[in-house]
């Protein structure tokens, strides 16, 4: 079976400054991935790389495929298989949240999509905001058009930058459960986040961005302690 992404020696060098070093990571569908790391680790590194989105003066070596496709040889066919929500989701404020996916759909080249308002359900956006400006929406409304955008497109691969930062509990729990909603329609699903406690409600693994490169995490609740936590981000654990 074809990974959904498959990374194989990722080097990455910007300012004399070694970012990532043969990093190799592969996810496959219906699997969630949690990459954790401090700041300065180099995980918005990561997911510009996977995204095709560095300048041409960061020094970047190795392969990324998304779907089997080489994005450095076939970057627009590479990407429409995928979906990306920064942690600012990236919606228009003026627009609607039908308005905003009729628009982002326009877009791309895909003669199949699903039916934007069967999307705006699966994801739990409350039908009487789906035609108001998301200006008026929270960030975890927003997330859920992000998502519902993910689901129209029919995209295999979703990455979540940082996806539970400035969401209440509510909020949280709600994403946590779209994310394994993603995870159960055979979608695989890479996420960035600080959030461990989330992060072991839906990761299938967890790994630790660290020197460079990824190591898995061996981290449960009978183990998740505060001293814990702090060796793990300090790379002693």
């Amino acid at each position: 079976m074809t990974a959904l992404l498959s990374i194989e020696q990722l080097s990455l060098r910007f300012a004399g400054r070694d970012i990532l070093q043969q990093l190799a990571l592969t996810l496959q569908a219906g699997e969630v991935v949690s990459v954790l790391g401090s700041n300065g680790a180099g995980k918005s590194s990561l997911l510009k790389s996977i995204l095709g989105l560095h300048p041409a003066k960061v020094d970047q070596s190795g392969q990324i495929l998304i779907a089997g496709v080489d994005i450095s040889q076939a970057r627009s066919q590479a990407l429409s298989h995928l979906a990306y929500v920064p942690e600012q989701p990236a919606v228009y404020g003026h627009l609607s949240a039908i308005e905003n996916i009729h628009y982002f759909l326009s877009l791309t080249t895909m003669s199949q999509t699903m039916d934007i308002p069967t999307c705006l359900t699966m994801v739990g956006l409350p039908e009487q905001a789906w035609r108001r400006p998301c200006n008026e929406y929270s960030k975890g409304m927003k997330q859920k058009v992000m998502l519902a955008l993910a689901l129209a497109k029919q995209a295999t691969l979703l990455l979540l930058d940082e996806p539970n930062s400035g969401l209440d509990p509510q909020a949280t729990e709600e994403l946590n459960q779209l994310i394994l909603q993603c995870k159960n329609k055979g979608m695989g699903v890479l996420v960035v986040t600080h959030d461990v406690l989330s992060a072991m409600a839906f990761s299938d693994r967890l790994l630790m961005l660290a020197n460079g490169q990824l190591q898995p995490v061996l981290l449960d609740q009978s183990t998740l302690t505060l001293q814990n936590l702090k060796q793990l981000y300090q790379g002693q654990a």
